[in-house]
């Protein structure tokens, strides 16, 4: 097919989409295209790791690469560039930070630990601007543009409030004389005991709140708001649950700020408390020189406005692919189109029966609608023409049984749009692949399923069918509320010998350890992070904890200009008096070690220093995450000199920090531009830029480690002719218990699914609250949209079925409950527990049995079954087998 034009690839479950895309890149390079002038971007740094991989196959097969028996890697300008968009995005920011106007390039706040701190500041912040307005009010001070506590259009959080409350301070001074010596400071907090109760929680979180503003507003409401008849802002603080209902509002917060940035939406298209908490949440970010995920795509946006900058990137990529098409938000379709609008060397790769990240922002009918407009002229042409859509329908991984009970599924999720109605072309197995019945299973409750799951797995592996590794149990969420739906199955594993691994519930990035190496690096390249390092503060400095932090933060309430909380530290460690004797000494030892550190950038290479760090602060800390592959690494578990050694070689956090050390130097494209220089000798002195770039690869590559509790050590050049290793113990001896989620992506020859019940899987529609309920009784429109997004809910709960379904290669395993496994469903729902809506009444090669032990054959058939294809149950000890 013409390299030069665009194509939309609508690729089935398992119909080679991954090869399609890597036999194109290559066909680009056989016809003449230099390979460093072709991108490729994928949804993860493991998928662009594993795509690199291949394609250095499939050139070697075809000649374009010498067989590897020199044992050199391969020079990186013969292959093409392949990564992320977050990651590409990110090294177009580092040569072109000054052209957003920043003074330097931003740190990437990585984990939701970090966004929910800046969640928590920003709606602090929110109420000082509540009460600074209210102040000018008071004070008669005209009203300055941003922030209004009456008008609904206006954002209650705004910008500058800093020089604002220093004017108000003023005419405070002017008007009534006030003086913050004549004010005493809180209190500091007397110390609790370890198990404090909420009140205490909230006790010492409303003493932090106790700031300069705050008590200059208590003042001027005392003086003058109260003869004014003013609400008292203090007392009467936001009520933040009418705008985002759920149980948890923060959390519910955080998910509406994800689904807004994801869409590139600001926050004038809001109501005010939605608009002010956005406003806020960015403010906040920028005021700490960091950036998120979506903050780098918007950025990235930004700067391929400028026609000189879109013109050097289509210079240097005229042709682009881009993988898990229909997986992108809105922002990365708008980098797509700008990068390719005027040139149309694009190949987009993508399967709309796969889009199950619509709670991420993911724009599936959307982004192929736009492709086709722009690229395909609105045509859907099963051609081999210019500007075409092809259809890969050939499915090569599964048996025909779990094919056909995927397409049956699948039907029911195009939700009456035409677009996904004509990209949906039915898959079909391979001529050769025999039918081997899928299993549907009913179990009287959860414990006889986790029995009934563990058995059979147990006699795949007893029977030689399988390595452990290649079966998966994939469950529709691994928490539901304080339930663990696969929590039984583990025991039941455990019990019976069987190793397994659990995915997509604690990622190395996100263990103690990893957070706390994050932090420190944050903390060296910039000194002002105040989360970072409050973080380190209380992890490491010996009889530091909340208190002794609010303490120092009291240091700040007497300054109308910022000061850093490190500043705060610093002038705590000279006053004998604010800190008790244990904590002040803590905070001194921990001020003179982060200074020795400081000392050792410039003086010492990168990997030493992260070395170092590691050796002396983040190694002494217990790491009591789940799946700790290093129990013994804990504080004051350390023996010899060479047992320490040996154990920080092999700490899954170590390993990680070492990979992206090695991928820095390995990839000089993203070092920033004055440091390429230095990509040949990672010897060389760690300057602040490459501790930069460090602090923020380290974010973008946390996909280097498997997400999972178990880390294995990974690759850190591949060089041709070398082979992999044979898998770890740790991966290929294991079962693999992981959401559908993780799994999208992955295949396994066993796969089984659990809880396929109503309000399991699918999970129930929880958008429309009582009152929206109610008040769409009497409004249609209302009413509507309701209804619209209910289908829209389960048409994504199908798709994840479909996934689920599609990952089993040989063996496909469903079990449903006849009760609920949690009281207080069965309260809300009745005692009946139906099965779920996606599983058909009758279909073709079916097994269906009723108690433990019924499947021991499931892939035998009698004469009485072969004629409709049936599949055959037998019971031993529980009554007959139902069959379908």
């Amino acid at each position: 097919m013409d390299i030069d034009k665009p194509l939309l690839i609508v690729a089935g479950a398992g119909s080679g989409k991954t090869s399609t895309l890597c036999a194109r890149v290559v066909e680009m390079i056989k016809r003449g295209v230099d390979p460093q002038r072709i991108l490729v971007i994928t949804f993860t740094n493991k998928a662009a790791g594993e795509l690199k991989t291949r394609i250095q196959k499939y050139m070697r097969a075809s000649g374009l690469l010498e067989p590897h028996d020199d044992g050199k890697p391969v020079a990186k300008h013969r292959l093409p560039h392949a990564s992320t968009f977050h990651s590409w995005c990110f090294r177009l920011i580092m040569c072109h930070y000054a052209e957003l106007g920043w003074a330097s390039c931003p740190l990437v706040a990585a984990t939701e630990g970090e966004h929910m701190k800046v969640l928590g500041l920003a709606v602090e912040q929110i109420e000082d601007c509540r009460r600074l307005v209210q102040c000018e009010q008071m004070l008669g001070i005209p009203a300055a543009n941003g922030g209004s506590n009456d008008d609904p259009n206006q954002s209650i959080y705004f910008d500058g409030a800093e020089q604002r409350w220093q004017r108000v301070l003023q005419e405070a001074l002017d008007r009534t004389g006030f003086s913050f010596d004549k004010l005493e400071g809180p209190e500091p907090p007397a110390k609790k005991p370890a198990k404090r109760s909420k009140l205490a929680a909230k006790a010492e979180h409303t003493r932090e709140q106790l700031t300069l503003m705050r008590m200059l507003y208590q003042h001027l409401y005392a003086r003058i708001g109260q003869q004014q008849g003013l609400l008292d802002m203090v007392k009467h603080e936001l009520d933040f649950t009418g705008a985002f209902v759920g149980k948890d509002t923060k959390r519910e917060m955080m998910n509406f700020i994800y689904r807004a940035k994801s869409r590139g939406d600001g926050p004038e298209l809001y109501p005010q408390l939605e608009r002010s908490v956005l406003a806020a949440y960015n403010g906040t970010l920028r005021r700490y020189g960091l950036v998120d995920f979506d903050d780098l795509l918007k950025a990235a946006n930004e700067l391929l406005d400028n026609e000189k900058i879109i013109s050097c990137v289509r210079g240097e990529f005229p042709y682009l692919l881009v993988d898990e098409f229909q997986d992108f938000n809105q922002l990365q379709t708008r980098l797509v189109l700008r990068m390719q609008a005027s040139i149309g060397r694009v190949t987009a790769v993508g399967d709309e029966r796969q889009s199950i990240y619509a709670f991420r922002g993911a724009a599936c009918e959307s982004n192929f609608r736009i492709f086709l407009e722009t690229f395909v002229d609105a045509q859907v042409q099963r051609t081999s023409g210019a500007g075409s859509m092809e259809c890969l329908t050939r499915n090569y991984r599964s048996h025909q049984s779990i094919v056909d009970f995927g397409n049956i599924v699948a039907r029911d999720t195009i939700g009456g749009s035409k677009l996904l109605e004509r990209l949906r072309v039915p898959l079909r197995a391979q001529e050769s692949t025999p039918v081997v019945p899928v299993s549907i299973w009913h179990a009287d409750d959860k414990t006889v399923e986790a029995a009934m799951v563990a058995d059979r797995i147990k006699r795949l592996l007893d029977d030689g069918a399988c390595l452990p590794s290649e079966i998966a149990v994939l469950s529709r969420c691994l928490q539901f509320g304080q339930y663990r739906p696969t929590g039984l199955i583990e025991l039941e594993l455990l019990r019976r010998g069987i190793p397994y691994v659990v995915r997509g519930g604690q990622s190395a990035l996100k263990s103690k350890r990893m957070q706390l190496l994050m932090a420190m690096v944050r903390v060296l390249a910039n000194s002002d992070d105040d989360i970072a390092f409050e973080h380190c503060l209380v992890e490491l400095a010996m009889d530091v904890g909340p208190v002794s932090v609010a303490r120092i933060r009291s240091l700040g309430n007497n300054q109308v200009a910022r000061m850093s909380l490190s500043e705060m530290a610093a002038r705590a460690s000279k006053m004998p008096t604010l800190l008790a004797r244990d904590a002040r000494a803590g905070l001194m030892v921990f001020l003179e070690q982060l200074d020795d550190l400081r000392k050792r950038v410039g003086c010492v290479s990168l990997r030493e220093l992260i070395e170092s760090l590691f050796a002396k602060h983040v190694a002494l800390v217990p790491e009591d995450d789940v799946g700790t592959a290093n129990p013994a690494s804990a504080k004051g578990s350390i023996g010899t000199s060479d047992e320490k050694v040996k154990q920080e070689e092999e700490d899954p956090v170590m390993l990680l920090a070492i990979a992206v050390i090695d991928s820095l130097f390995a990839s000089p494209d993203v070092l920033p531009a004055d440091m390429v220089d230095c990509a040949s000798d990672p010897k060389a002195p760690c300057s602040l830029p490459l501790l930069r770039a460090f602090s923020s690869q380290l974010c973008l590559m946390s996909s280097a480690a498997e997400d999972s509790g178990r880390v294995t050590k990974p690759e850190r050049v591949i060089k041709p002719g070398q082979e992999k290793a044979e898998k770890s113990v740790e991966t290929s001896g294991a079962v693999v218990i992981t959401t559908v989620h993780q799994a999208k992506g992955l295949e396994w020859a066993h796969v089984f699914v659990p809880h396929f019940n109503e309000n399991l899987f699918p999970m129930g529609y929880r958008g429309a609250t009582k009152a929206d309920k109610a008040r769409a009784v009497m409004d249609p429109r209302l009413r509507e949209e309701l209804d619209r997004g209910e289908a829209a809910h389960y048409c994504e709960e199908g798709r994840l079925a479909y996934v689920a379904i599609t990952r089993a290669k040989v063996g496909l395993y469903i079990t449903v409950l006849d009760e609920y496994p949690m009281f207080w469903m069965s309260k809300m729902f009745g005692s009946a527990c139906r099965s779920s809506r996606y599983l058909p009444s009758v279909m073709c090669g079916v097994t269906k049995a009723t108690k433990q032990n019924d499947f021991d054959d499931y892939g035998d058939s009698d004469d009485s079954c072969n004629s409709r294809g049936y599949g055959r149950g037998y019971s031993r000890g529980y009554g007959r087998a139902k069959r379908w």
